[in-house]
């Protein structure tokens, strides 16, 4: 048992965070951040996206940081985190736990899509000017 919490940990530890996933993607050539951010992901912008099977993957494996982010962003707005999910496209179709795993995944994937991208473009407005976390690998 003491063997599986220490897997668990070192699992949670050497996760790829979906900022790192979306970077991945594009340096792959998958897809475009800029897509994702302008288009979202409804439309099968991101192929790993795009059944529930994989966006119900995606977001347990992910789901403590989409949680975060949920939290940020409805404390920035001074939303609940119900009130916030309530405004999100496709909110109102949501029937199960599975589309409600899949609106979240996309949610997030095109919230940290539009964050990358308004970096890049304060890089071009102040290149001298460092913004932003960088990831490993990640270059500008």
């Amino acid at each position: 048992m003491k063997a599986n919490k220490e897997k668990q940990k070192e699992d949670k530890m050497n996760k790829e965070t979906i900022r790192e996933f979306l970077l991945r993607g594009e340096k792959e050539e998958r897809f475009l951040i800029s897509d994702v951010a302008e288009h979202g992901c409804s439309g099968g912008t991101i192929n790993e996206l795009i059944y529930y099977y994989d966006t119900v993957k995606f977001h347990d494996e992910h789901e403590d940081e989409i949680w975060d982010e949920l939290n940020t962003m409805a404390d920035d707005f001074g939303y609940s985190i119900p009130q916030l999910i309530g405004s999100f496209n496709g909110s109102k179709h949501v029937g199960s736990m599975t589309q409600f795993k899949n609106l979240l995944s996309w949610w997030v994937c095109e919230v940290i899509a539009q964050r990358i991208m308004d970096e890049r473009e304060q890089d071009k407005k102040y290149p001298n000017i460092l913004y932003g976390v960088y990831t490993k690998g990640e270059t500008r």
